[in-house]
């Protein structure tokens, strides 16, 4: 009896652990098939696994990129469009070798000499060269003798560029619909007004164009003008002393002197003609005055009655 109820025992214990399995397993079925239909729902906002589960998907525009995320970067701005000028006068001991060495100067650099006014004592010219090797220019021209003055100057046409090349744009566009006019025009009246009104606008088109290549070459080169003196000629700055403010003026009052007699002897021949012309018409007009005065009456006595 005692072996049948340890038998009868164990055949029970047997039944509660297959049962017991049984529902762990049904659990983790049901666990297993919600588990893929919440998946689903996350899925459709953000991708990753738990841990990028704060990073949202970039399928929405409109969703707001959460702290720690990282951003776009902005877009790298545009390069501003420069016209450099520079102005540079120097004192050296030879003006015609300065001169020649500066025209080197520039076609080393890739540029040319545009004006040039070359005199014993003095000469101008003006040098074109690309603007991003400007300065490198300026310091080996100062090399050629003594700086006096050096200036430089940049004005920014950026905006300028980008109108006239939106304007240029919309007016290519109006020229290619009046040429389509042109080309369905049926009648001679049809025909003239139509190809008067693409003149205009070629004419337009044709302006726009000029001053975008214009301004274009002005920011691709700069500008140099050079002004070269005789060592002996030069004048150097004016100080802050009293003789050097009294030798300035010293020299201004001789240019002003000198500038009134040159105005002068220019004028003095008309002034000569002037006066003369004037004389004779007065003479002309004093005779006719006096031809024209009527005689005075004679006063007559009445008798004595």
């Amino acid at each position: 009896m005692a072996g049948r109820s340890l038998l009868a025992l164990g055949a029970l214990g047997l039944v509660l652990v297959a049962g017991c399995s049984g529902a762990g397993e049904r659990a983790n079925t049901a666990v297993g098939v919600a588990e893929p239909a919440q998946g689903g729902s996350a899925q459709q906002g953000f991708s990753g696994g738990p841990g990028d589960a704060k990073v949202p998907q970039q399928k929405n525009p409109g969703a707001v990129v959460e702290k720690g995320a990282s951003a776009p970067e902005p877009a790298s701005l545009e390069a501003r469009q420069l016209i450099r000028t520079a102005r540079l006068e120097l004192s050296v001991a030879k003006v015609e070798e300065a001169v020649r060495k500066a025209q080197e100067e520039a076609k080393a650099a890739g540029g040319f000499a545009s004006e040039e006014n070359a005199r014993e004592q003095r000469a101008t010219l003006t040098v074109r060269v690309p603007a991003d090797k400007l300065d490198e220019v300026l310091n080996r021209l100062d090399d050629l003798g003594k700086v006096i003055v050096r200036e430089q100057r940049s004005q920014d046409v950026t905006d300028a560029l980008v109108d006239t090349k939106s304007r240029l744009e919309s007016q290519q566009a109006s020229v290619a619909r009046v040429r389509a006019l042109l080309e369905r025009a049926n009648s001679v009246s049809e025909i003239v007004q139509v190809e008067g009104e693409l003149t205009k606008r070629q004419a337009e088109l044709e302006s726009l164009q000029r001053r975008l290549e214009s301004m274009s070459k002005q920011v691709a080169m700069a500008t140099v003008s050079v002004s070269l003196v005789r060592e002996d000629q030069a004048v150097a700055p004016s100080g802050d002393g009293f003789l050097d403010a009294l030798a300035a003026g010293w020299r201004a009052f001789l240019s002003t002197v000198n500038g009134l007699l040159i105005a002068l002897g220019a004028t003095l021949p008309f002034l000569v003609a002037l006066g003369i012309v004037g004389a004779l018409v007065f003479l002309v007009l004093r005779r006719r005055k006096n031809a024209t005065a009527p005689a005075e009456p004679v006063a007559t006595e009445n008798p004595v009655g």
